[in-house]
């Protein structure tokens, strides 16, 4: 079975003249041997964000989104670790599908191709 790990985060600030505090951060995810991640991306807000947002825009979607009193990395950690081990699969794309339904997978909605399946759309085309 594939068991994600967290191996980091990264955060930015997004001002934008709301009060309260509204960060963009990416969890970096993978098993634990691995020595790359995939990159899974979340927002953090805070309730004063939520209240002016809703205030200014009357509605907010909320995928991927954490909303905190305060902002306590620790906390988030915690709660991402937590989200991740009910993510055990058998295979790497099952467990990242699994973490895509709670945070957004940067590999979300993207179909790769074989050499083989490209050269035959090629040939449809003709």
């Amino acid at each position: 079975m594939v068991v994600p790990v967290l191996k980091g985060i990264d955060f930015i600030e997004i001002k934008d003249g709301l009060k309260g505090s509204k960060l963009r951060g990416t969890a970096y995810i993978a098993e634990e041997d691995d020595v790359g991640s995939d990159c899974f991306h979340f927002q953090v807000l805070t309730p004063e964000y939520v209240i002016k947002s809703l205030n200014e825009n009357k509605m907010l979607n909320c995928r991927a989104t954490f909303i905190v009193q305060n902002f306590e990395l620790e906390l988030l950690e915690t709660e991402i670790k937590e989200m991740l081990k009910d993510c055990i699969r058998p295979t790497w794309e099952e467990a990242a599908k699994a973490i895509n339904r709670h945070l957004n997978w940067e590999y979300d909605n993207i179909q790769f191709y074989t050499e083989k399946d490209i050269l035959s759309k090629l040939d449809e085309n003709k």
